[in-house]
């Protein structure tokens, strides 16, 4: 009999071991294109922007990426077009195709959870 009960726990054990292996290969991608996102974003933008939730009372000249996340206007959309127009306040940056949808992904992800029924 404790064979059967080791046999079963070691069985039950191995599906979920194996669901949380597949839940975690499904989620890792988007999850480390947001971790380039601000890994880009804080060698990148940190001069002039707070880069995460926590700023700190540090003064930037340009806004916080939480800031921008929390516009209504904020889109990938949006965010794509102002990070390929030139602005005179704002260096320019090059980042490939990848790089900017990183960060854009990056900035996307600190916007707050919209509330449900909405």
């Amino acid at each position: 009999m404790t064979g059967t009960l080791t046999h079963g726990w070691g069985l039950g054990f191995a599906t979920v071991l194996s669901v949380a292996i597949a839940q975690q290969a499904l989620a890792g991608p988007v999850e480390n294109h947001r971790i380039r996102g601000w890994t880009l974003a804080t060698q990148q933008c940190s001069q002039c922007h707070a880069i995460g939730k926590g700023a700190g009372t540090r003064i930037f000249a340009g806004p916080s990426f939480t800031a921008v996340a929390a516009m209504p206007s904020t889109t990938g959309m949006a965010l794509n077009v102002f990070l390929w127009s030139q602005h005179p306040s704002m260096p320019s940056v090059r980042l490939d195709r990848d790089e900017m949808d990183a960060v854009i992904d990056y900035i996307l992800s600190l916007k707050a959870a919209e509330p449900k029924g909405r």
